[in-house]
């Protein structure tokens, strides 16, 4: 059995001043994701905050508490909650993909189907933008 955990969810983002609160959350993310061995992504529709974070399973589970309880989130949203043999995103300790390539990505993120296929399209789109 794995010792990796894989974490998904959407929220309704809680921002004041979007484009400097997102450079302050992923400034921290990618600092304390990288000491906690935790990978993944963060997407934004400007709304809408979809994020897969991916890494030790207490690791993982404690981050995500975090943030659950944490006020730039609202209505958080759990899904493709599962362990892993291998992440999908092992080099980004936090990677951002803003509001336009988001809209793309996922255009219907206020009723977002949350099924693992659809997660897996997410995933797949993404990393056919990165590449």
């Amino acid at each position: 059995m794995s010792d990796l955990l894989t974490i998904s969810y959407r929220s309704l983002a809680r921002l004041r001043e979007p484009t400097s609160q997102l450079q302050a959350i992923l400034k921290e993310s990618r600092r304390r994701n990288a000491e906690l061995g935790i990978t993944g992504i963060l997407l934004f529709d400007g709304t809408y905050f979809m994020q897969t974070i991916e890494g030790p399973l207490d690791n993982s589970a404690t981050l995500f508490a975090r943030i659950v309880e944490d006020g730039r989130h609202d209505e958080v949203v759990p899904f493709g909650v599962a362990k892993i043999a291998t992440r999908a995103f092992p080099d980004w300790t936090m990677e951002l993909i803003g509001p336009e390539v988001t809209a793309d990505i996922v255009p219907d993120m206020e009723e977002f189907d949350f099924t693992d296929r659809r997660l897996r399209l997410v995933h797949k789109a993404v990393m056919n933008i990165a590449a």
